[in-house]
């Protein structure tokens, strides 16, 4: 009796949708395997543009559940979606997919986001749906080679300013940032490992920078490489992957802190093999100067230009830009306060990371969008590439105390940072659910 009333449900709501007549005569397992060939197909999508794990896994869930099914479960890991339903007559289905490369597509996210929203909205039949999912695919926006490399120079220019230096310093930087995004373009051609470019882009970084320095572009190679480095960072990779553990997804988590790891040795690696061997060759450089301490408005202009390279290069478009650089100068501003009303660094970037996760929820909610866009540009000013460089000197002349002490801050710095972007979030879950709770008690 329970197994008829369900299938009568399922009836109802199969008519309810705008599909065509032909699509609830479907055999069930035919509509089925097709329900969750498109949610697994468009949450590929989602990963393969950096979506976070608890998107990719709540795309699925939505959309299938949209269509009636309850019983659905999604695992989400870096590169591999699982994902599983039970259909009417107790079928389970199953669904693998892997992904083989992703970047960070701010557009996409947004596009496939929005069409995951309409779907859930609308239930079309999964003809219709496939070539909504092939038009988004299609209408998502990347910019061309040129403003990729105009992206690596603001963002070395911005942060040499950022981080304290000169004119001079500042172009270096830019230069540098030049080379690393070409650097990266001919390893990505080549197909080679995050531990292997990043090791040749930051031994190109490490060597170019001094280079400059011995012939009087940038009186400090330091600040040269710190403004340049911001690029090869995995600042969000560290804070998703602490993200990810705390929030529950421990294994996702787990695999993108590995990925930190290879990437922060391939960082030190590189850098100390170039610095060294420009230090050989040019015995005169400069280092160790003090940087100039420019003014709060001046640090939130230089932090907003290389936020707009990493806006850029992570491909946001349209009238969202302008509200991703306020984010920025925003979380900057509650940092810079904090610190001057005596709170210890992490402390600071705490409420940082606080403002800027609210701030991306409000123009989410305001613009109809993920707040990743708003999140992510919000957040490159807090992203300790000063910090990691220091650890990775520190470590090249073999001060191994002071290594540990810098390279701890600069964890406790990104701990606090992903903390804060969860407190957020998760409140924010939290109030959503009650209010769901609402509705359905008044209904």
């Amino acid at each position: 009796m329970k197994k008829r009333d369900k299938q009568t449900k399922r009836g109802a709501l199969l008519q309810a949708t705008p599909a065509p007549a032909a699509e609830p005569a479907q055999s069930g397992g035919s509509f089925y395997a097709e329900l969750l060939e498109f949610a697994v197909s468009l949450a590929n999508k989602l990963q393969a543009c950096g979506a976070e794990t608890y998107r990719v896994e709540d795309t699925i869930t939505r959309i299938v559940k949209a269509y009636g099914v309850e019983r659905v479960d999604a695992f989400v890991i870096p590169n591999s979606i699982m994902a599983s339903l039970e259909t009417d007559d107790g079928q389970i289905l199953t669904k693998i997919r892997r992904l083989m490369g992703s970047d960070t597509v701010l557009d996409g996210i947004e596009r496939y986001s929005t069409l995951c929203r309409r779907i859930c909205t609308e239930r079309p039949d999964m003809a219709t749906a496939r070539k909504l999912l092939r038009e988004t695919e299609g209408s998502v926006c990347r910019y061309n080679l040129f403003v990729y490399y105009l992206s690596t120079f603001l963002i070395g220019f911005g942060f040499g300013a950022f981080f304290g230096g000169g004119i001079l310093e500042m172009l270096a930087a830019g230069l540098c940032g030049l080379a690393i995004g070409a650097s990266q373009k001919f390893m990505g051609r080549l197909h080679a490992n995050a531990f292997f470019s990043s090791f040749v882009c930051s031994f190109i970084l490490g060597f170019l920078a001094n280079a400059l320095a011995a012939i009087g572009v940038g009186r400090d190679a330091n600040i040269t490489v710190i403004g340049a480095i911001m690029i090869l960072v995995p600042g969000f990779l560290f804070t998703n992957s602490l993200r990810d553990v705390i929030y529950g997804d421990t294994m996702s988590g787990l695999n993108r802190l590995v990925q930190v790891l290879i990437i922060a040795v391939a960082l030190v690696i590189g850098t100390s093999a170039g610095v060294t061997l420009a230090r050989q060759l040019f015995p005169n450089i400069a280092s160790g100067l003090v940087p100039n301490e420019y003014s709060i408005a001046l640090q939130c202009l230089a932090g907003a230009v290389g936020t707009l390279g990493f806006g850029l290069m992570f491909n946001l478009h349209g009238r969202g830009i302008p509200f991703a650089l306020l984010g920025s100068i925003i979380s900057w501003v509650v940092c810079s306060l904090c610190t001057h009303a005596g709170m210890s660094e992490p402390i600071g970037y705490l409420f940082a990371a606080v403002a800027s996760a609210l701030y991306a929820e409000i123009m989410a909610r305001i613009r109809k969008c993920p707040a990743t866009s708003y999140l992510m540009c919000a957040l490159v000013p807090l992203i300790p590439g000063g910090g990691i460089y220091f650890t990775v000197d520190f470590i090249r002349r073999g001060m191994l105390t002071e290594a540990y002490n810098k390279g701890m801050t600069t964890a406790m710095i990104a701990g606090a940072v992903a903390i804060g972007v969860l407190l957020v979030s998760t409140v924010l879950r939290m109030w959503g659910v009650w209010q769901r709770g609402r509705k359905t008690k008044k209904a």
